[in-house]
């Protein structure tokens, strides 16, 4: 096997281990011209023929180097038309933007492409870009100078959610012999080779004397960072098992049962719980506060993005401040439907009519319904409205929800994520208080279903 083959061979030894690609699926693969990304669309474009997938390559034009960046779109767009891959082209000013949005432009530009390439791909789509082990190798290097933890430290992983990296286990050396091989030109850009950038540093300064005291210093990182993603994946599990055990009805986290974690898994479980509210990562300091918070049993901590955290009693409430309250409303698909706060709501019919009273008594206040109920093209999910009035099963009166609420005794940042389950303009379910007297279990009824929201 010659050295190309092999290293096709490693290519495809990474999608297939990480099971990149689903079958059938459309591939946007994000194509600059420069030898990472030409050398991947171009593998990609015999690989997804072979395999039976769609590809589309997609160029962002930054608008940040003038002629450079429009020489840049011009190649990209002959190379396509020559080997006749799809081509998408965004144009983009991401200098106007950056200072519009107080962001650098690094962080800018990212956010522009990952968004471009995200409304270019529809249902189980992949984001192919091609970083690479020395790519990695380098983000590990910045992260460490940085005081990063074992997440940091994990590299460039070669697949986060749509995003994947066939070539995350090939080298910048590898890559360029690549392209040699097949007679791949391609361009080069002028700012890789400024010290201005951090990254250009330690690629031109740090590197070379990695390499110098181990020359195989790239798969060395692979190990490293294959071995803490591995710690890291079981620490994250471990972690949320432990924070629904710490869950209560209300939305909030027994304290008694955070304080009796250890730092390294008390500290994943306060990410998991903030990140279901923001999506994003925590600063170290924000960290270590709310741990410090946890411990003492008191306290109240502001986050970025109006997030809060505060221990009351022996509850842990992580809830959002930002503004008005995010209301919606989505239609009830049987048997699943995923809701936009990121749960998602199953339906699971049950056993034909429930005769036994014992039984029906038993069931009135849990999550089962007259499935019979809610089978009509006029079912939603929803949050709370104002005004919305409810007959609770049972109790032959109207609540308002507020008064209902206040009974349960349930917070009032915790109101507002509630699911309500309507159907021809009436409320039938309502999520922690049970089905209207409506929608209730009864001798007569025909089929029951339980409702079952699920953390995703």
């Amino acid at each position: 096997m010659s050295l190309i083959e092999a290293l096709e061979q490693k290519i495809r030894n990474t999608i297939e281990e990480e099971d990149m690609f689903p079958a059938g699926c459309r591939i946007i693969a994000a194509l600059s011209g420069g030898a990472d990304s030409l050398a991947l669309v171009h593998f990609l474009s015999g690989y997804a023929k072979q395999h039976g997938l769609g590809l589309t390559a997609a160029h962002v034009n930054h608008g940040l180097r003038g002629k450079e960046s429009d020489a840049d779109e011009a190649f990209v767009v002959s190379w396509c038309a020559e080997h006749h891959v799809e081509l998408r082209v965004l144009h983009a000013d991401v200098a106007a933007l950056a200072k519009k949005s107080s962001q650098g432009l690094e962080e800018c530009g990212r956010n522009v492409r990952y968004r471009y390439f995200r409304s270019l791909s529809g249902q189980g789509a992949r984001i192919a870009t091609a970083h690479t082990l020395t790519d990695s190798a380098e983000t590990v290097l910045m992260n460490l100078a940085k005081g990063a933890g074992p997440r940091g430290l994990s590299g460039i992983p070669p697949v986060r959610d749509d995003i994947v990296r066939p070539l995350i286990r090939v080298t910048r050396e590898e890559v360029e012999a690549y392209c040699s091989c097949y007679g791949l030109n391609y361009v080069t850009d002028r700012t890789n080779f400024s010290d201005e950038y951090a990254r250009n540093r330690i690629r031109h300064h740090v590197v070379p004397v990695l390499r110098g005291i181990n020359s195989g210093f790239e798969q060395a990182i692979s190990r490293t960072t294959r071995l803490l993603r591995q710690d890291e994946k079981y620490f994250e599990t471990i972690a949320r098992q432990e924070l629904n055990r710490a869950a209560d009805a209300h939305g909030g986290y027994s304290l008694h049962a955070l304080r009796g974690q250890p730092d390294c898994i008390l500290a994943r479980m306060i990410e998991t719980a903030v990140r279901k509210k923001t999506g994003a990562r925590m600063e170290y300091g924000h960290l270590e506060a709310v741990i410090r918070m946890i411990r003492s049993g008191h306290g109240n901590i502001t986050l970025p993005g109006g997030i809060q955290c505060g221990a009351n009693g022996n509850t842990l409430f992580v809830y959002s401040q930002s503004g008005q309250p995010i209301q919606w409303k989505v239609p009830l698909d049987c048997p699943e439907t995923r809701l936009p706060d990121g749960r998602v709501l199953c339906i699971r019919p049950e056993c034909s009519s429930v005769k036994n009273s014992n039984k029906i008594n038993n069931l009135l206040f849990n999550n089962r319904i007259n499935y019979d109920t809610i089978m009509n093209t006029n079912s939603f999910i929803r949050t709370r409205l104002p005004g919305d009035r409810f007959v609770p099963a049972g109790r032959g009166v109207t609540k308002t929800l507020k008064k209902l609420f206040n009974e349960k005794k349930i917070p009032p940042f915790r109101r507002e994520q509630l699911v309500v389950l309507e159907s021809g303009g009436e409320i039938l379910w309502i999520e922690e208080i049970g089905p209207s007297q409506k929608a209730a279990v009864a001798e007569n009824t025909r089929q029951t279903a339980e409702i079952i929201i699920k953390e995703c």
